[in-house]
């Protein structure tokens, strides 16, 4: 047992309990197992985590849930009726000692039902039924008032989580996006996440995106009400399922290689020779992914390191601190070829998809100025440099990327601009690729 301890320790990682497996895999590829000698230099590595699945359906973290509904006049009809059914959804998916609170939202803020454990639950639900469509939209007060709530029962061994429904713009308090993000950021230090759930195509995506960012935790674009309730049910069986916490990903080169960036990440920056990624929970089955571009410089080894990887997490299952350590490395060949050989798809595929979203992004960015002919170019752009990538990059999922961007590309052309629906689904779909959600 000592000589196995001593072994895994070695090797990077604590060891796990007898029986059991590390709750998350650390993974370290590059993008090229071989450099050309005299080629260049400039090279990119990927860093995953990968999360195992559930042993079985218990829950080891209790929940702590602030449900923030909008009930302004716009929510009349269906759309409010979906709420409350999504709403007694999230409900029933408790259990007994999970906390749950609900807030509703319009020219004023309402606490409907005060935190407490779930013990009656159809009487939580007659009070859920209640709730009348009226007024604005004051989406900022009601995220304050939920994260009140959630304070009241705030415990770093829970998961705790606040979920914001809305279908309108922001039209009473703060409503930037900027400003928003900040309340995500301050939310998220203080321990929880928001995740935020956009209803219709009037809601303001940007600020829905900035606040989920910010905290860590779900976005989700819902064109239909009749999909409410299934969403608060997927929103619901993520946060149950967290498998690790207080996760942390600290990168970094050897003095010679030169950071560039860690592709598609502009909050991430490189200090020095390091930068650290912060990912407060993993979830189940769930998979993070991260590019790091880097130059390496001319050596004469046979085997270069180019990045060091240190993971650190909490084990939710018993609370016990994992860490572990991998190593990116290189080899090097005089031959161009065998360096074009040692591609691995994998790694240039995932490349190839952040490079679409950053497209996407831009052309979005120049849409909004009115831009729609520079921003269809953008798009054009992409597809002739998908189209250009080596064999192995090519994937039926790059297909549908290519489908897509040439889909937006014609729409900018024709109209001059991007539908509000369209508009919506790329940031939705740009928000889940980086978020790896899909």
């Amino acid at each position: 047992m000592i000589l196995s301890t001593l072994l895994a320790s070695a090797l990077g990682f604590l060891p796990a309990a007898e029986g059991t497996t590390q709750a998350l895999q650390l993974k370290v590829k590059p993008e090229r197992e071989i450099l050309q000698e005299k080629g260049p230099r400039q090279t990119v590595f990927q860093v995953e985590i990968q999360a195992q699945a559930l042993a079985d359906s218990k829950r080891n973290t209790p929940l702590n849930l602030a449900l923030v509904l909008d009930r302004s006049g716009s929510m009349a009809g269906a759309k409010l009726e979906k709420a409350r059914q999504a709403a007694a959804v999230a409900l029933d998916q408790l259990e007994a000692d999970d906390v749950f609170s609900l807030i509703v939202y319009d020219n004023e803020v309402q606490v409907l039902i005060p935190p407490q454990k779930v013990a009656n639950k159809e009487a939580l639900k007659k009070r859920i039924d209640a709730i009348q469509a009226r007024g604005g939209t004051g989406l900022y007060a009601g995220v304050q008032s939920g994260a009140a709530q959630l304070r009241k029962y705030l415990d770093k061994e829970k998961v705790n989580r606040l979920i914001l429904l809305s279908d309108g713009m922001a039209n009473i308090g703060p409503s930037t996006p900027g400003a928003l993000a900040q309340l995500g950021q301050e939310l998220r230090s203080e321990g929880f996440g928001v995740s935020t759930i956009g209803l219709g195509d009037d809601y303001n995506e940007d600020l829905m995106t900035a606040l989920a960012e910010a905290s860590h935790a779900n976005y989700y674009y819902v064109q239909d009400a009749e999909k409410l309730p299934g969403i608060f049910t997927q929103e619901l069986g993520s946060v149950k399922s967290v498998v690790g916490r207080e996760v942390r990903i600290k990168i970094t080169l050897p003095e010679g290689v030169k950071p560039i960036e860690v592709i598609g990440e502009e909050a991430l920056v490189f200090q020095g020779q390091s930068v650290t990624i912060p990912l407060s929970e993993i979830y189940a089955s769930q998979t993070r992914r991260f590019l790091i571009s880097c130059e390496v410089p001319e050596s004469k080894a046979e085997q270069i390191e180019i990045g060091q990887v240190e993971l650190h997490y909490v084990d939710a299952a018993n609370s016990q601190t994992v860490r572990g350590t991998e190593k990116a490395m290189v080899r090097q060949s005089p031959d161009a070829k065998v360096s074009e050989k040692s591609i691995q798809s994998e790694v240039i595929a995932n490349r190839a998809i952040t490079q679409n979203r950053l497209a996407k992004d831009k052309a979005v960015k120049l849409a909004d100025s009115g831009k729609s002919k520079e921003a269809a170019q953008v798009l054009e752009s992409q597809i002739s440099i998908n189209a250009s990538l080596p064999a192995v990059a090519q994937s039926q999922r790059l297909d549908q990327e290519q489908h897509e961007l040439k889909s937006k590309s014609s729409e900018l052309l024709r109209r001059g601009s991007l539908s509000k629906a369209s508009r919506k689904s790329i940031q939705y779909d740009n928000y889940q690729d980086k978020n790896q959600k899909r």
